[in-house]
C-alpha cells in the first residue's frame, strides 16, 4: 500500500511539473481585432489589449517564420488575401526581444 502511494505521488509530482514547464515555456499574447491595412511586411490591427482591454492600434511585423491560418489551412502570407476590415487574432510572442512579431496570424475560412 505504501508503495502504490508512493508510485501514485511520483506521478502527480511528474504530471504537474510537465504542465508547469508547458506554461513558463511559451508566453504567447493573442490580439483580436479587425485589419485596417496591409502591407508586405506588416500589419495593422485595431486590436482589444489584453491588459487594460482597451482599443488600440498596432502595427505587427510579419516574417517568414510567422504562420498563417486561413480556417484550419495552412497559407502563405501573401497568399491569404487579408483585407481591409477583416476579422483576425494575432498571436505575438510576449518574451521575444523584438515586440510585435506576429508568431501566426488565424484568420476566418473563405
Amino acid at each position: 500500500m505504501k508503495r502504490r502511494m508512493t508510485v501514485v505521488l511520483r506521478a502527480a509530482v511528474f504530471v504537474g511539473v510537465i504542465a508547469a514547464a508547458g506554461v513558463l515555456y511559451a508566453h504567447d499574447v493573442l490580439y483580436p481585432g479587425t485589419v485596417l491595412a496591409v502591407e508586405t511586411e506588416k500589419l495593422h490591427v485595431k486590436a482589444v489589449d489584453p491588459e487594460t482591454k482597451k482599443e488600440v492600434n498596432l502595427w505587427f511585423t510579419v516574417t517568414a517564420a510567422t504562420k498563417v491560418k486561413r480556417g484550419d489551412a495552412l497559407v502563405t502570407y501573401a497568399t491569404a488575401g487579408i483585407t481591409k476590415d477583416e476579422r483576425i487574432v494575432v498571436v505575438v510572442d510576449h518574451d521575444a526581444e523584438v515586440k510585435n512579431v506576429a508568431t501566426e496570424l488565424r484568420l476566418a475560412a473563405r
